[in-house]
């Protein structure tokens, strides 16, 4: 039950006992509740054609995790937010479960292309984290202050080991072998030829270079059925990424049409999710190369060490397309500060639901100030994000979907940075009303459901 305190029992059996109820002392945090999915989103994500979700929602580090069940078996969403893209992109995973089983496809994809394919296939594919145990949602927000990252070795030995990891060598990512091959195919787009190139395909032979070349066209394809399906070409649901990836690979082949056959399901051109109209449409247009040099001319009028810019293109837990998105939420705020201390917070995300909540952080701040945004300073306050507006208001925006009231957000909550008159919190879910309490207590705005009455108030001017 939302905003229960397991001293309400104790209370109520003190009452029927007849002993006095101060005796019983109210308890000084509150714990993370399991929550019915009806009280966190509308009924039309609870259940549908093919799907159904369970209605039991563990709340974990201020975000709810959710299982939907589906026909080709459990999903896990670790958000709200996480949970309407899932949904949204059933459709589109049915459409291309559908193809996958057809038989031009299964004839396309014969065993040596399909052992082909899980050789090669892996270059190419951004990497997703695997969740394992318990998730720890986003509480490392809330946490103290990190440590610069300029202070910090990473993963390697020094900066001189980090300066060359990203500087020495163009792909430090190490994409593989397809890094090289896609500065070839650029070069002989261009009319340049590949003559004076070397690499590790210069003695393999032709069939290892039509390989090579299978693969460049396997991303584009890739991309292309994505965009006419209005995915996330990126997206980690595992069941989507297994289906995109072997229709594209077939139809990089030239004996399947991946893009055409879509066609033949019924509906399936029409498809429109709506999380493809929060992408920027050049993650479908550009291979991940080109997005990257695309980002880093964006970013770099916000961040001016070009190491930290690398290291966030190249290393990160970013996909392609929260790079893209963190990066238009910062156009749109403009801040004449911050932007290294950005990246520097942004280079520390475990997760893609760490990555997403300071995408979502940067968007709720846009959404709120509007013009006001322009000019402002981007503050990291701990592990976390805020932002100090040109007319002196100070923004805090929590992209979560239950705030309880836990010791680490009363810590946080009562640092020095918080001690101003004017601030505002912006929440994108709900928050127990203990928390609401506490926050006014401490001379807070309150807004609850941040994004829905940004989307009302939109609404009601355009009427």
């Amino acid at each position: 039950m939302p905003g229960f305190r397991p001293a309400s029992l104790s209370i109520l059996c003190c009452a029927l006992l007849g002993l006095p109820a101060q005796a019983v002392p109210t308890p000084e945090y509150e714990l993370e509740p399991v929550l019915g999915a009806s009280s966190l989103v509308r009924p039309a994500l609870l259940s549908g054609p093919g799907f159904q979700v369970d209605p039991h929602v563990e709340i974990r580090g201020y975000m709810a995790r959710f299982t939907i069940d589906t026909a080709l078996g459990p999903i896990q969403a670790e958000s709200v937010e996480i949970l309407g893209e899932r949904i949204a992109e059933l459709p589109a995973l049915e459409t291309l479960d559908a193809v996958s089983r057809s038989q031009a496809f299964v004839d396309a994809a014969d065993a040596s292309v399909t052992k082909t394919a899980h050789g090669l296939g892996q270059i190419l594919r951004h990497p997703v984290q695997t969740l394992t145990g318990i998730p720890l949602g986003v509480a490392r927000y809330f946490g103290k202050r990190l440590k610069r990252l300029g202070n910090q070795a990473q993963a390697l030995s020094d900066r001189g080991a980090r300066e060359f990891g990203s500087s020495g060598n163009p792909h430090p990512r190490g994409d593989g072998p397809m890094t090289q091959a896609r500065e070839i195919d650029r070069a002989e787009a261009l009319g340049n030829g590949s003559e004076g190139q070397s690499g590790w395909y210069a003695d393999v032979g032709d069939e290892a270079g039509r390989e090579v070349k299978r693969q460049l066209k396997y991303g584009q394809v890739r991309r292309e059925l994505a965009e006419r399906l209005g995915i996330d070409p990126y997206t980690s649901n595992p069941y989507l990424r297994e289906r995109l990836d072997r229709l594209a690979w077939a139809g990089s082949g030239g004996h399947f049409a991946a893009s055409a056959a879509l066609g033949t399901i019924g509906g399936a051109g029409g498809l429109a999710l709506s999380w493809s109209k929060q992408l920027n449409e050049v993650v479908w247009k550009l291979d991940p190369e080109q997005l990257r040099e695309h980002n880093a001319r964006r970013l770099r009028q916000f961040c001016h060490d070009n190491l930290l810019l690398r290291q966030f293109l190249r290393r990160g837990t970013f996909t392609p397309s929260l790079q893209t998105a963190l990066i238009d939420a910062l156009e749109r705020l403009q801040p004449k500060a911050g932007g290294e201390a950005l990246l520097e917070l942004a280079m520390t995300a475990h997760s893609e639901l760490e990555a997403r909540y300071l995408v979502n952080a940067l968007q709720l701040v846009g959404e709120r100030l509007g013009e006001r945004a322009k000019g402002g300073n981007l503050l990291t306050v701990g592990a976390g994000l805020a932002y100090d507006s040109v007319d002196g208001e100070l923004v805090l925006p929590l992209p979560i979907d239950y705030l309880t009231w836990t010791g680490e957000v009363a810590r946080f909550l009562d640092g020095e940075e918080f001690r101003g008159a004017r601030k505002t919190v912006l929440i994108n879910g709900t928050a127990t009303l203990r928390s609401q309490q506490e926050l006014t207590e401490r001379g807070w705005n309150i807004v609850v459901d941040a994004r829905k009455q940004h989307r009302d108030g939109l609404a009601s001017r355009s009427e």
